[in-house]
């Protein structure tokens, strides 16, 4: 991180400060609206708050501390050759660009947990596959804070890495940071790649309208998004290694923000179905019903079934609060006409009467194996 060689006044003017900070606050705001639209159908159409409301907030928290670290770094200099800096400038660019990085790994490491919640709770898992989701979002998010910890602690004393008036230092060699971020960017792409197409494989392989299949496979696949930014940021690690610091990582900077933005946006999209509906009409998404049902949306409900979303991966039968399902029984020989030999003056009808009872199911137990709830009607 030291100054380089003197560049011609072209090369010198380059600055990429405005486009940091234009893009930063851009991206937040965009994935503050969509967590503001998540909140209002959480809390004031479901009436309820959860953990993974709870993490996405804290996730755009920690974005917006992004924007701010970029912002008093760009105007230390940041974004600019390291050359053309002073002393006190280089040294401001890189303290609070290495310190806007903690919270711009948090801002797009912490939305995965709220993502396996949520599609936890919606696919249903087996008690091994859930461990697994848990055990692969909690070691990315450890993963990546290993990258904060290594770009600390790769300089002896580490404020030595910004303060230039530290010359007895002991550093490893950047490339070791380098190497180890890509490592950990690339696991966070590969968990934003498989939350995206784990949803998909379980979807298609429901008995379901295929309009729908689509709409939720799209909603719940948003990740694959994030997966694609992550990679391309991962091919500008390389900036942490680069004497020209200050404009070196200018990009990482940017594509961290955006990054964090767009697995937040990813997240909250399932979450804003009742809302779109609500707005464009109940048919986009293939679902029928009434304007109450929201108020339970993905929740056990008083009646034992859940949202239409909410899938269970044993039985593959979507269970929603609209779809009714029949079954019409049959005879032991096949036949839906009972002869009845009884007294029929309570039905009015003489002779042979056809009857086909019906049986509603309104969800399935809460347990295993639990049979569904039943209304059992016969129709003469």
């Amino acid at each position: 991180m030291s100054a380089t060689a003197p560049l011609s006044p072209e090369v010198a003017a380059e600055t990429k400060g405005p486009t940091i900070v234009a893009v930063n606050c851009i991206v937040t705001a965009i994935s503050t609206t969509f967590v503001f639209a998540r909140l209002y159908v959480r809390l004031g159409m479901m009436k309820k708050f959860q953990l993974d409301d709870a993490l996405i907030l804290i996730s755009l928290i920690f974005g917006w501390m992004v924007v701010a670290f970029s912002i008093v770094s760009v105007q230390s200099g940041n974004g600019a050759h390291v050359s053309t800096l002073n002393p006190q400038q280089v040294s401001g660019a890189i303290l609070w660009t290495m310190v806007g990085f903690i919270p711009g790994v948090l801002s797009f490491s912490v939305p995965k947990l709220a993502a396996i919640y949520l599609l936890t709770g919606l696919l249903e898992p087996s008690k091994w596959h859930k461990r697994f989701l848990w055990t692969m979002g909690i070691s990315c998010v450890i993963f990546l804070l290993g990258c904060v910890a290594i770009l600390f602690g790769q300089c002896t004393p580490s404020r030595a890495q910004w303060d230039l008036t530290i010359t007895e230092k002991t550093c490893i060699s950047p490339w070791i940071l380098v190497n180890y971020s890509e490592f950990a960017g690339t696991f966070s792409g590969f968990v934003d790649l498989y939350l995206a197409a784990w949803p998909a494989t379980v979807l298609f392989s429901l008995q379901m309208n295929i309009r729908k299949k689509i709409a939720l496979c799209f909603a719940l696949g948003l990740g694959s998004v994030a997966c694609i930014v992550a990679i391309y940021k991962t091919t500008r690690l390389p900036g942490l290694a680069d004497p020209d610091f200050t404009y070196a990582t200018s990009d990482l900077t940017i594509w961290t923000c955006v990054e964090g933005a767009s697995v937040i946006i990813a997240t909250c999209i399932p979450i804003l179905r009742p809302l779109i509906e609500m707005i464009f009409g109940r048919r986009i998404m293939g679902s029928t019903g009434d304007r109450q049902g929201y108020k339970n949306y993905g929740t056990s409900k008083s009646n034992n079934t859940k949202d239409e979303l909410e899938m269970n991966s044993r039985r593959r039968k979507v269970k929603g609060p609209y779809d009714l399902e029949t079954n019409i029984q049959i005879g032991n020989d096949g036949s839906q006409d009972d002869i009845l030999q009884g007294d029929n003056s309570k039905t009015g009808a003489d002779g042979i009467v056809r009857t086909q009872s019906v049986t509603i199911l309104y969800g399935e137990g809460e347990k295993t194996n639990e049979a569904p709830l039943a209304k059992y009607e016969n129709w003469k």
